[in-house]
């Protein structure tokens, strides 16, 4: 069986999007978590990644790292599963999507760190997100992140809430955690965007995630957890 390396499922939203790809290929895999904060995490993942990084998925003697390889080795050995779209312009449209995520929005995802439990405003009713949101490139991004969903779901939502219509296919899962950012911090964002976030965070597989990641957190320590990072 497959075996999929995670970090804390609060906050590594790779992982999260990894975990998201394997259940969407319908395949068997068993998740196995690796905390990236302990003193002896960085030894323990350059013994069993090429690249020091996680998600990693080891089928047998072959590693995959790279969480937008793994979807597209999951969807070589699943090709009719959910990972991606059925037809060929609406599959390529969807790694479009994808790929934009992966390679992009740089400022907005270290202003704005992935945690699962943490809530904002936090202090005194004092809005916290203020000087996050206004740091270099975040606002732009912001708006960007929104403008791309509204393309995406222009040309290919039709019939349902997803971005690809009635199926949540791996370009939906890749936004999942900007969809979980804006939540976390606050974030204001057009009517639109924000239906659109609330179907993503209503989705079978992204509650079964967040509730892990809430389970998780009262093990370790709910406090400790939402203070990261």
């Amino acid at each position: 069986m497959m075996r999929l390396i995670v970090g804390g499922k609060w906050s590594s939203s790779w992982t999260m999007r990894g975990w998201l790809a394997c259940r969407l290929s319908g395949l068997p895999f068993e998740a196995e978590t690796l905390f990236l904060s302990r003193p002896d995490s960085k030894a323990a993942l350059a013994k069993i990644s090429p690249t020091g990084l996680i998600p990693l998925l080891i089928d047998g003697d072959f590693q995959v790292t790279d969480t937008l390889a793994i979807a597209e080795y999951l969807w070589e050995r699943a090709p009719g599963s959910a990972i991606w779209p059925q037809a060929m312009r609406a599959r390529t449209a969807a790694r479009m999507s994808a790929a934009e995520m992966h390679a992009h929005f740089a400022e907005l995802r270290a202003a704005l760190p992935m945690n699962l439990v943490k809530r904002w405003p936090i202090a005194n009713g004092v809005p916290s997100n203020v000087k996050l949101l206004a740091r270099p490139g975040v606002a732009p991004q912001v708006a960007r992140v929104q403008e791309s969903w509204r393309q995406t779901r222009a040309a290919w939502g039709a019939g349902g809430p997803y971005l690809f219509g009635a199926a949540f296919n791996f370009a939906d899962a890749m936004w999942a955690p900007m969809a979980s950012r804006f939540r976390t911090y606050s974030v204001a964002i057009a009517p639109d965007a924000q239906a659109y976030c609330d179907a993503v965070l209503a989705h079978p597989l992204v509650a079964e995630w967040v509730a892990g990641a809430e389970a998780q957190a009262r093990e370790i320590g709910w406090d400790a957890c939402a203070a990261f990072p």
